[in-house]
């Protein structure tokens, strides 16, 4: 009983690969040149959709049988297809598609033909876009919605559209497009043509499935082939410019209804050759059935993910599993196949395919589930590292002036402390993968390379603490040397450098400020916040008290310059005014402690303040 199990396992292991090479030959037969199609072909081709009347399939076959030079005909569930000799595939459309599922109702569910590495590789991390330099932190993003005005708000690219600009790397960065009425046409060839300056590429469309006619048989094995709904629509008389621009741009793997463009999954063959650090989503049903998809992009992906749904898919269901997959890429900073691999069962397979359990006519009912092509390194689409403002926690700001320790301008160099958030790990695979972190300031490294895990030291200059999530670590860097005096009114560049291996890294470049003064303090009290700002150059000291709306200064000679209400700009000192405030009142208070050389009393904390360094105060 083995030998005959091992047998069959055999045996369609053999049908599964002769399958795939059959289809990969048939794939390639349709892939047409339109460069080499005349034009009086191609405009018989649509001479015949716009005379052919809409009947029952059986009928529209006899009739397209009857026309000269017709090489094939194919048939599915919404449309149908013929091809005459040296022309393109032309579409008929038999039924509008459903606005509840990704594509129409399949007649027939097929189990997977074959499964395109949907199991995890052993492979490293690396992060979309990566490959262009400093450019690489301002991410973009596509978002193509062809029928969002038939799903409304279970249209899954309002997921990413929702999502992604929160993120600093697609700040300005997502381009949405979408037909937001049945007769409005937002979406171009050019849209389709433009992946390659995307990070992320997230397309919520139908998908319908035609196979071949083989005499009077419809073929099912080998002959089939997914078309993509591109939600482009044409009229009648902008034609002839479609097949000039078609042409021009050598663009294959089209085929034509009367009023709407489809793709064969081969269309990404031939504009996109290689796929490199990017991540697809292609959320139409029943991609995976056929196989085409998958070897299409078995042949293109080099390091990049792509997403698609099996069999068909509920559009609300399509929308719960890249709600929760995009949390977390963005909110936990996993690579695209850990999120994947962290959605649960529930929302990513055994769901549901058609709209209530009765069989159809001779389908077969399954269940449909979200599958995953990989190549090469597993994808974060956002930049893992970023600095934080120490004391809130909150993602440092572009231009904000950073509180350098040290006098700036005296041929010193400066310390600062620096608290970084690392996603995407826990602590654990942190340690156990040995990332460490680098810090360049102006292009000098600072850090190099600096392992902060295991945190075993409670006293040395590394302070490690739990973020937001088990996939988040926060890690302050107390009193690195900057290695440079820094100057005033100066722009310093900040980069971080999360490395996740020897060759792939996350990064943040930040510009901050070091501002006017060669000092700033922070004082809190139960009756408001006092700043104080110090300019060794003159020794000039300015203090505010924002809740008071007041401002009072300070000189090297230690008076002491306020505006008081009614009587304008008063100058004094402390001594001064206290010991004219005693003639009225006793104040219990040793004047001569109050004396300095140099300066007033209030010069004294920026003077503790200077020996201590900021990084012990509020600031």
């Amino acid at each position: 009983m083995r030998h005959v199990f091992l047998f069959v396992l055999l045996l369609i292991l053999f049908s599964s690969n002769q399958s795939k090479k059959e289809k990969s030959i048939a794939v390639n037969q349709i892939l047409e040149d339109f460069s080499k199609m005349p034009d009086s072909v191609i405009l018989k081709g649509f001479a015949i959709l716009d005379t052919i009347q809409l009947k029952s399939v059986d009928e529209l076959v006899k009739e397209l049988q009857q026309i000269p030079g017709l090489k094939e005909i194919g048939v599915g569930n919404e449309l149908l297809s013929f091809r005459l000799k040296g022309g393109p595939t032309m579409l008929i459309k038999l039924k509008e598609f459903s606005s509840l599922t990704k594509g129409g109702t399949a007649s027939t569910a097929f189990p997977p033909l074959m499964i395109l590495n949907t199991i995890k590789e052993d492979s490293k991390a690396n992060v979309v876009g990566a490959d262009r330099g400093e450019n690489r932190q301002n991410k973009k993003a596509l978002v193509l919605a062809p029928y969002a005005w038939e799903f409304g708000q279970t249209d899954d690219p309002l997921i990413p559209l929702k999502k992604l600009p929160k993120n600093r790397n697609y700040k300005g960065g997502v381009n949405y497009k979408a037909n937001k009425t049945k007769t409005q046409q937002n979406i171009t060839l050019e849209d389709y043509l433009s992946f390659n300056d995307y990070d992320v590429v997230h397309l919520g469309t139908h998908r319908a499935e035609i196979c071949n006619l083989m005499g009077y048989e419809v073929e099912t094995t080998s002959n089939c082939h997914s078309y993509i709904s591109s939600g482009i629509t044409y009229k009648k008389e902008d034609r002839q410019e479609l097949i000039d621009y078609i042409k021009n741009k050598n663009i294959r793997g089209i085929s034509f209804s009367p009023g709407e463009l489809f793709f064969i999954p081969e269309f990404f063959a031939s504009a996109y050759p290689n796929v490199n650090n990017k991540l697809f989503i292609l959320s139409a049903c029943q991609l995976g059935q056929r196989g085409d998809l998958e070897i299409t992009f078995n042949q293109i992906l080099q390091n990049a993910q792509l997403f698609y749904w099996h069999n068909t898919v509920f559009a609300e269901d399509a929308l719960k599993a890249f709600s929760f997959m995009y949390d977390r890429m963005l909110e936990y900073g996993e690579t695209a196949p850990l999120a994947f691999e962290n959605t649960p069962y529930q929302l990513k397979e055994n769901l549901r395919t058609y709209e209530n359990d009765e069989k159809r006519g001779d389908s077969i009912e399954v269940n449909t589930y979200l599958k995953m092509a990989t190549k090469g390194n597993a994808m974060h689409i956002i930049e893992p590292v970023s600095f934080l403002d120490s004391k809130t926690k909150k993602e440092l700001q572009e231009g904000v002036v950073y509180p350098f320790e040290g006098i700036l301008e005296d041929e010193v160099a400066e310390e600062a402390s620096f608290t970084i958030e690392f996603l995407g790990y826990t602590t654990q695979e942190i340690e156990a993968e040995g990332m460490t972190f680098s810090l360049n300031v102006d292009g000098n490294t600072v850090l190099d390379h600096v392992s902060f895990l295991p945190n075993t030291d409670p006293y040395d200059n590394i302070e490690v603490e739990s973020g937001k999530n088990n996939k988040t670590t926060i890690v302050t860097f107390k009193g690195v040397n900057l290695k440079k005096d820094l100057q005033k009114n100066s722009t310093v560049k900040l980069e971080a450098l999360f490395h996740l291996s020897e060759e792939n890294y996350g990064v943040q470049i930040i510009n901050v400020s070091t501002g006017s003064s060669d000092m700033r303090i922070v004082m809190k009290s139960p009756d408001g916040t006092i700043n104080m700002f110090f300019d060794a150059d003159n020794y000039g000291l300015k203090m505010t008290h924002p809740a008071e709306n007041a401002t009072l200064y300070s000189d090297e000679e230690g008076y002491i310059y306020m505006n008081a209400p009614g009587k304008g700009w008063m100058k004094t000192k402390l001594t001064q005014m206290f010991s004219a405030m005693a003639k009225h009142a006793p104040i219990d208070i040793d004047f001569m402690a109050l004396e300095t050389k140099k300066g007033s009393v209030m010069h004294k904390i920026a003077a503790f303040a200077g020996e201590i360094t900021i990084s012990r105060l509020e600031t």
